[in-house]
């Protein structure tokens, strides 16, 4: 008997390998919570005790799945990138001020699908949480666009003013149209030109440049405009693409750059600064409504505080980005930014529909 159950425990530890190596990522697994973590130690002594006990009538306390909200929370990001670290200060927040009360699991590296793909899934009710680029989002919200017009902004302030005011505010609740909640804005940041074919110190450089960017039309009206070719393609399959010559670059902000690993395959940085991109965290409907009144207020102190922490993390990152770029080998330059704005009233001139926003935001 004893070697029978050495075996069957052998088995199904195998088979729990399998399962690990299928589902996850090779880059990390999900994170998880205090409460999920402690959910997952405890689960089994908690159903053994719910056998020898069983409540004893209607005014039993309820069982600990009753009370904790268990969330998926997927994004395209690495661990190493400062986003992921501020969805970890999130959940943290969460466990310290009401320990239990949500489970929440992180999963990073585009582990349940691309930005688009989480948009869709957070739509039917399928992924509680994301925080896909606005780019990608306005492709469910289309007034989302506006924040793809090049050179809209030109410093932080500018973006805080807007995005932590009423126009935030107008744009974030157009997000309910589309069957998803936006709770924050927070930051991609400024985007720069990386590519591994030459030096950029001038628009002209960037002619005939293949280049990844998001499935948006406005950054391939952008790119357009300024003589290069835009290839839409997911983040994830843009390193290897650049790795194997199929693309010679892509557009990120600079601390992605570092975090995505892309210095590895493009070694010519160009400061552009061409699209300042917001990051949307979104929360399915279906999740939202799930909570009490009370604990969606908590739930919100805490991203409060979070994107605090998130701007603050992004920001501090990008300031140094320059520097380790150089350190890693990038040749990082700075072209004068006029002659490419100068380029972009084309781009304006394909999208009338976003003139009242751009109106409200300058």
């Amino acid at each position: 008997m004893r070697k029978s159950k050495r075996l069957l425990a052998l088995a199904m530890g195998m088979t729990l390998a399998v399962g690990m190596t299928a589902c996850g990522s090779k880059e990390a697994a999900p994170r998880k919570t205090a409460a999920a973590a402690q959910d997952s130690q405890e689960k089994d002594s908690q159903e053994d005790k719910s056998k020898d006990s069983a409540p004893a009538g209607k005014d039993a306390a309820p069982a600990a799945s009753e009370t904790t909200y268990n969330w998926k929370w997927g994004t395209v990001d690495s661990t190493s990138n400062p986003n992921y670290e501020a969805m970890e200060y999130f959940c943290t927040l969460l466990d310290e001020k009401a320990p239990g009360k949500w489970s929440i699991q992180i999963y990073p590296d585009s582990q349940l699908g691309d930005a688009s793909q989480l948009c869709e899934s957070v739509q039917m009710g399928t992924l509680e949480m994301a925080c896909p680029a606005s780019s990608i989002v306005a492709n469910y919200v289309p007034d989302y666009g506006v924040f793809d017009m090049p050179y809209l902004f030109t410093t932080a302030e500018e973006v805080d003013a807007v995005l932590d005011g009423e126009v935030g505010a107008e744009l974030a609740a157009l997000a309910d149209n589309a069957n998803m909640k936006l709770v924050a804005w927070w930051e991609i940041g400024f985007r720069c030109l990386a590519n591994n074919a030459r030096p950029i110190n001038s628009v002209e450089d960037v002619k005939g440049l293949r280049l990844r960017v998001m499935s948006n039309e406005v950054h391939q009206a952008l790119w357009t405009a300024l003589g290069a070719d835009p290839v839409p393609m997911s983040l994830s399959d843009a390193y290897v693409a650049n790795q194997n010559g199929t693309i010679d670059g892509q557009d990120n902000p600079l601390h992605s750059l570092i975090a995505n690993s892309t210095f590895e395959v493009c070694h010519y940085i160009a400061v552009t600064n061409h699209v300042y991109s917001p990051l949307g965290v979104i929360v399915s409907p279906k999740a939202w409504a799930s909570m009490s009144p009370e604990d969606q207020e908590l739930f919100m102190e805490c991203m409060k505080e979070a994107t605090a922490n998130q701007k603050k993390l992004v920001r501090e990152q990008n300031e140094k980005a320059a520097k380790e770029l150089e350190e890693k080998g990038c040749e990082v330059t700075y072209p004068q930014l006029q002659p490419f704005a100068d380029k972009m009233e084309v781009v304006y001139e394909q999208y009338p529909q976003f003139s009242v926003w751009l109106d409200k935001i300058k």
